[in-house]
């Protein structure tokens, strides 16, 4: 497929291949910046999409989990 994906400032939990690009004959590519993949990999071939065409912020990685809690869904507590 040759998709490209700019991957910046997450936080993944419980899981083993956080970014991966194996479930197709075409490959796909990724740029990760700044995640914090819980000891997982990043198992993706590096991409060189680094600027999409709009603008936007950023939440620092420490900070993430603590606002996705704060403000997705009905706010229910996940452990």
């Amino acid at each position: 497929m040759g998709a490209q994906v700019l991957v910046e400032n997450n936080v993944f939990q419980n899981v083993t291949k956080p970014i991966v690009s194996e479930l197709s004959d075409a490959v796909g590519y990724a740029v990760a910046r700044n995640n914090d993949f819980g000891g997982a990999a990043n198992t993706a071939p590096a991409g060189t999409f680094t600027t999409p065409p709009y603008t936007y912020s950023l939440i620092a990685t420490t900070g993430v989990k603590a606002s996705v809690l704060a403000n997705a869904g009905a706010n229910l507590a996940i452990a």
